[in-house]
Order: structure tokens, then C-alpha cells, then sequence
């Protein structure tokens, strides 16, 4: 045990580092009136997603028999089930908000485990302690990296999950011992079961099982991804049509996630509106119109979303026409049907066919009009939003100690951590660092990308398995720069 004194050390300052700081902040949220809501007895953080990461469970152990009935029971799986299992685990034995505290307990410890075996990593190959020991120290205290340990979110686990399928990998490249390639095909297996849009973590894994024996290598890879395919056969077959990873639009929605909803959405994001803004202003105005307030106020508040001066006047009025139709719809179509027997509206009606159909069309023709704003301005300043910032979330650092000198000295170190860390992961690309270092920035990039261009309007939180990677990343740039400044001494000295 005297070789793992350090890990064990550093293990233990990660996981109380991250109890402390989420344990300060639900106290301070508790003593607030306005946050108080935000916690779910003392325990756990609530957010809005958590409900359908967790009822799935609560129904299959027979403790929410009101989830057997409704529209809801027949409708497919809008989660992948891998972060069920971390809360099913203690919900076996225990009640739901016993089984809660568990939870973000296994999530503590789990982050405690990556940040332990990436010393490991770092040690096994020969980085500089100069490097090493300020990277993890800070990887392992600093709260920018604890702001979902908390929450029932698939954050919680994802961020972990990654670095150690890199961590395995860089073990298995470097001592071609299988178990290492094991636990990284486990491990990712459950990633991508988990939230299969981190499916590029595996590139990290395809040096070392594609070096010597690329069929066999193949085989385990499909292997792994076996779980994640079989729920996704099972989810279309439930639709009755091939359907994606994450089905969100569907005709046969009880609620505001229609087709329509989509492409309101689609048109917004094209103009840079953030998420948050278009939420905020699209849900209002649907549960308004479900009883029938079809005022004027709300098309105004989503017409405000677009950029100043962007929009013609037949665009406005296009764009205003087609949310009357939506208001209307939800009044006289989508609003009787939820309060019938039938719960919803099973099929796309005419009118919200033609709506449809006249959001694609002025959607098509603003992009077409405005190409270097949808295609250059807009996922540039998105890509900004993602990285820029400090990543301290917590309600106690935007809040309660907000101004006081030591967190502003934090808020600007997290920043430029923050920062460093997401161009550490583009420098990985360079040659001289560990090919499966570099197939994961690979990914990471392309990921970065797709959020910034594809997907728009994002969460911060989206981005931390591409931090936690970035860790690693750091260490081996920064290697890599040393020894080649070591190199270049070296040479100077024996020519002179």
C-alpha cells in the first residue's frame, strides 16, 4: 500500500474537496428563501431533466403506479438507461431520498477514482512532477471541476467516466496489459449507454485494440456498443419507425416538444438565440395558449429573439403569422386533446403541417440571406459561450459570495484554467503526444464543433467531459514542451 499512499491521498482531497463546496452551497441555499426550492431535502440538487433520469426506476420498482397510466407510459424513451443504474443500485435497498444521498455519494466517489487513476496515468508515463503534482492538486480541489457532483444529471458520472476511458487506454497502449483495455471497453460501454453523444471518447481506445489485432479489436468495440444499440432497436421498434438517440420532437408529444416546437426552435437558433432565451420565452406562451390567452405579446417576445435588423418585414410577419397558427392549434387542436381521454394528439394535423411547413420554408430562406451569420458569427459566439467562463455554477459562488475579493481571485483563476485547459485539448492534435491522447482531442474537436454548429443552444454543462479530458491533455502538452525545450538545452550545450 506505501505506492498508493499518494493516490489514496489524492483520492480522498477530491472527494472532500467536492462534499465540501456542494454541502456549502446547499446550506447556504437552504438559508435562502428564493434558492430554497432548489433542494431536495438537504440533499441533492434539483433541476428539471432529473425527473426523467430517475421516474423510470421509481416506476419499475413499483413505487409510482401513477406512471402506469397516461399518455406518458406509452411513449418512447427519451433517455438512454445507463444513469439509471447508478441510481437503481442504492434504490434496491433503500427509499428514493435515502437512496438519493447515495447517489451523489457513488458520483463523489467515482470522480475521486478518475482523478486517483489519472495520477496513475501520469505517473506510469514519466510526466514531470513540476506538472503533474499542480494539475492534479488543482484538478482535485478546485470547485470548477465539482458544480455537477450533485445533481442527478448524467453530469454527474460522464465527466469521470471519460477521463477514465482515457486513463485505461493510455495504460493498455503502454503496457499491453488487457485488463487496462477491459476496464476502458466497460467503462465506455457505459459512457455511451449513458449519454451516447460521447460516443468519440472511445476513439482514446482504438490505438491499442486496433494495433496488433484490428478484427479482434473491431469485435470488442461492437461489443461494447451492443447495450446502447439494442436499447435504441428496442426504442424504435416501441416507435414504430427507426427513430434517433435522442427523440425529443415527437408528432405524438403530450406537451410542448412537437414538431412545431422544433422548428420554432430550428429558426430561432439560426438567428444565435440561446437556449435559456428561447425556453423562456416559448413555454409561457404554450401554456397560455392551451387555455386559449392568444395574445399579441408573445409572438413579440420570440420575434425579439432575432438579431437587430436581420429580419425583413415579410420574414416578420411570416414568422408572426405562423405563431398565431401555433397559438392557435395549441387552443382549438393540441389543448382539447390533452384533457380528453386520449392525452394527446397521436398524429400531425393540417394546420400544424402548414406551420411546419412555413418555418422550414422561412427558415431556408433567412439562412440563405444571412449565410455568414448563421454559418460563421452565430457558432463562433456560441463556442465562446462554451468556453469562456469559469465554470463555477454553484448557487454560493453566483450568489452569496459574489464580490467578496478571495472569489473574484478564484472566479478569474477558474476562468483562465477553464480556458487553457479546452486549448490544451486542440494542442493534443500536435505531433509528439500519445497517439491515444490525440484520437480523444480528435474527437473532443469534432464534438466542440458540433455544439457549436449543429446544436447551438447548449448548456455549459454539456462540455465537461471534454474538461476533464482536457486534464490529461494539459499534462501531455506540457510534457511535450519541456522536453523539447530540454532537448534544444542539451543540443546548444554539446555544440558548444
Amino acid at each position: 500500500m506505501r505506492r498508493y499512499r499518494v493516490h489514496l491521498l489524492v483520492a480522498l482531497l477530491a472527494f472532500a474537496s467536492a462534499q465540501a463546496w456542494n454541502r456549502w452551497n446547499i446550506h447556504e441555499m437552504e438559508r435562502t428563501p428564493n434558492a430554497r426550492g432548489g433542494v431536495i431535502d438537504g440533499r441533492v440538487l434539483s433541476s428539471v431533466d432529473a425527473p426523467s433520469y430517475l421516474q423510470a426506476v421509481d416506476r419499475l420498482l413499483g413505487d409510482r403506479p401513477d406512471l402506469e397510466r397516461g399518455p406518458m407510459h406509452a411513449r418512447v424513451d427519451l433517455r438512454s438507461p445507463g444513469y439509471r443504474i447508478w441510481y437503481l443500485l442504492p434504490r434496491l435497498f433503500l427509499e428514493p431520498l435515502p437512496a438519493l444521498s447515495v447517489l451523489v455519494f457513488l458520483q463523489c466517489l467515482l470522480y475521486a477514482a478518475s482523478v486517483a487513476l489519472l495520477w496513475e496515468t501520469l505517473l506510469r508515463l514519466g510526466i514531470d512532477p513540476r506538472i503533474r503534482w499542480p494539475l492534479i492538486i488543482a484538478f482535485a480541489a478546485m470547485p470548477t471541476f465539482h458544480g455537477f457532483l450533485f445533481h442527478t444529471l448524467t453530469e454527474g458520472v460522464t465527466p469521470a467516466l471519460s477521463l477514465i476511458v482515457l486513463c485505461s487506454a493510455l495504460m493498455g497502449h503502454l503496457t499491453s496489459d488487457k485488463r487496462w483495455l477491459t476496464l476502458g471497453l466497460v467503462t465506455w460501454s457505459l459512457l455511451i449507454l449513458t449519454r451516447p453523444a460521447l460516443g468519440w471518447v472511445g476513439f482514446a481506445l482504438m490505438p491499442p485494440l486496433m494495433s496488433s489485432r484490428p478484427v479482434r479489436g473491431t469485435l470488442l468495440i461492437v461489443l461494447a456498443a451492443l447495450p446502447t444499440c439494442l436499447w435504441w432497436v428496442a426504442n424504435s421498434m416501441k416507435a414504430g419507425e427507426l427513430i434517433g438517440l435522442h427523440p425529443v420532437y415527437r408528432i405524438d408529444e403530450p406537451g410542448i416538444n412537437r414538431p412545431a416546437h422544433g422548428a420554432f426552435w430550428e429558426l430561432a437558433k439560426s438567428w444565435g438565440a440561446s437556449g435559456d432565451a428561447f425556453h423562456v420565452t416559448m413555454e409561457p406562451a404554450f401554456r397560455a395558449a392551451l387555455v386559449c390567452d392568444t395574445a399579441e405579446s408573445y409572438a413579440k417576445r420570440y420575434l425579439d429573439l432575432a438579431p437587430h435588423d436581420l429580419l425583413s418585414t415579410s420574414q416578420h410577419d411570416a414568422v408572426t403569422s405562423a405563431f398565431h397558427d401555433w397559438q392557435r392549434f395549441n387552443c382549438i387542436e393540441l389543448g382539447p386533446a390533452l384533457r380528453s381521454s386520449s392525452g394527446t394528439l397521436h398524429t400531425s394535423t393540417a394546420l400544424e403541417a402548414r406551420i411546419n411547413a412555413s418555418l422550414a420554408r422561412i427558415t431556408s430562406d433567412w439562412r440563405n440571406e444571412h449565410p455568414f451569420h448563421y454559418h460563421v458569427v452565430v457558432p463562433m459566439r456560441v463556442l465562446q459561450h462554451l468556453i469562456a467562463h469559469s465554470n463555477l455554477n454553484l448557487f454560493l459562488f453566483q450568489h452569496k459570495l459574489r464580490g467578496i475579493w478571495w472569489l473574484e481571485v478564484l472566479r478569474w483563476l477558474s476562468a483562465l484554467l477553464h480556458v487553457a485547459l479546452f486549448c490544451c485539448v486542440a494542442l493534443a492534435l500536435l505531433p509528439g503526444i500519445p497517439t491515444p491522447v490525440r484520437w480523444t482531442a480528435a474527437g473532443a474537436v469534432l464534438y466542440l464543433f458540433y455544439l457549436a454548429y449543429v446544436q447551438r443552444g447548449v448548456e455549459e454543462r454539456y462540455t465537461l467531459p471534454v474538461l476533464f479530458i482536457g486534464v490529461a491533455c494539459a499534462a501531455f502538452v506540457f510534457n511535450s514542451h519541456a522536453s523539447q525545450s530540454t532537448s534544444t538545452v542539451r543540443r546548444g550545450s554539446s555544440s558548444s
